[in-house]
């Protein structure tokens, strides 16, 4: 299938779109194709478009006060990246970088905003992905809160298990607030 129909897929089952809105939305978006290791925004960049993921891995990440690297979520197929330009008009806090070759769909903040205010049933859409969005986010700051390191590895891997396979354990340990080494002693205490 080419991009274009798996974007089409997407809208009519994914959002449940009925044929003719899913093919007006379709028609805003581009393609971009990413090789691995590509920065797709860079921290501090103006960003003036959300992405589908139609095929790939990428992470969200920022760099901390002693040089490293904090993995903020990671995005695979049919998942978006790059809300924050949606949601603000301030430059990215955190840079967004393919972890394996990536087709993304591309729509424009200008675009997503003009669906929203012509069609109740869009904006019920945009903000059921935004609210999902937010609740990843407020889950996984629950965890840091409460949970220790294995209790938060394990909650992971468990509903994770193909970004398990696919990420990085560096990736993977900053995003769960510990070092690749604790992951990996963590790992071998429980065998996995």
């Amino acid at each position: 299938m080419n991009n274009q129909a798996v974007l089409l897929s997407y809208l009519q089952t994914q959002l449940a779109l009925d044929n003719e809105t899913a093919c007006f939305c379709a028609s805003l978006f581009s393609f971009a194709e990413y090789k691995a290791g590509t920065q797709i925004i860079r921290v501090g960049e103006m960003t003036d478009s959300m992405q589908l993921i139609l095929k790939g891995f990428v992470r969200a990440y920022y760099t901390d006060e002693n040089g490293c690297e904090i993995t903020k979520c990671f995005a695979k197929e049919f998942e978006w990246c790059g809300f924050y330009s949606y949601l603000s008009d301030e430059s990215s806090p955190f840079s967004v970088e393919s972890l394996e070759e990536t087709v993304a769909a591309c729509i424009k903040t200008q675009d997503i905003r003009m669906l929203s205010t012509k069609s109740p049933v869009m904006q019920e859409k945009i903000n059921t992905l935004i609210n999902k969005a937010f609740i990843s986010v407020d889950k996984k700051n629950y965890a840091f809160a409460n949970k220790d390191a294995q209790k938060r590895y394990l909650d992971f891997a468990k509903e994770n298990p193909e970004i398990v396979r696919r990420a990085k354990q560096e990736h993977i340990a900053s995003y769960l607030g510990i070092t690749p080494s604790s992951l990996s002693r963590l790992k071998r205490e429980m065998k996995v």
